[in-house]
């Protein structure tokens, strides 16, 4: 069997990191995670106001690269990954931000990933009711950033977002609830749809 990575994508507190657990149970794959040390350059990055937006676009793109050179070799022995995000994380909200507030041309055009950074086979969308997701997020009981407020309280923000993943080719899943292995299993029946993708082994128990 080919290779085959699935990347999910979505809002902060749609379940995104359990959805790829559960997925991965499922059909016996690894998950990738972005760790936190990546996570905190990118947002060192995004908060640097020395540099300019190309700038900025040239060093998030660097750790996408990095981060997919470590996927590369822990991940170089598995034959079904799941990643909890992708390049579209970025690219997606750049392009948003463009249209919404810089009134400028997209930085980047559909379904583009830059040479050397993950590509994935396909990349679900997960949607859950809003009251459900802000729900989750304020039981975290963590700081809330502009980008989480306005995600919050703008519906045309979080509308383009969506539709901006779905221009990049993102397959959408709507859930009634936050139900990661329910999601893992709308999921899983979406692969076995999928001629592009080869008879998977699934795992009921």
């Amino acid at each position: 069997m080919s290779r085959l990575i699935i990347g999910l994508e979505g809002h902060d507190g749609t379940g995104k990191s359990s959805t790829a657990i559960a997925i991965a149970d499922l059909i016996s794959g690894h998950v990738f995670f972005s760790d936190n040390e990546t996570k905190s350059i990118r947002h060192d990055i995004y908060g640097n106001k020395k540099l300019s937006h190309a700038g900025k676009m040239r060093r998030i793109e660097e750790t996408y690269l990095n981060e997919s050179n470590k996927f590369e070799t822990e991940m170089a022995d598995c034959e079904i990954i799941v990643l909890d995000r992708t390049f579209f994380s970025h690219s997606v909200e750049e392009n948003v931000l463009d249209k919404l507030d810089r009134k400028q041309n997209p930085t980047y055009q559909p379904k583009f990933i830059p040479k050397g950074v993950i590509k994935p086979d396909i990349v679900f969308q997960v949607i859950i009711p809003e009251r459900v997701r802000n729900q989750r997020v304020k039981d975290r009981g963590e700081h809330l950033t502009k980008r989480d407020e306005r995600l919050r309280d703008d519906d045309i923000y979080r509308k383009a977002l969506e539709s901006e993943r779905k221009a990049n080719g993102c397959v959408t899943v709507y859930m009634r609830e936050r139900e990661p292995k329910t999601c893992a299993l709308r999921v899983v029946q979406s692969l076995l749809g999928n001629k592009l993708v080869q008879p998977l082994s699934i795992n009921l128990k």
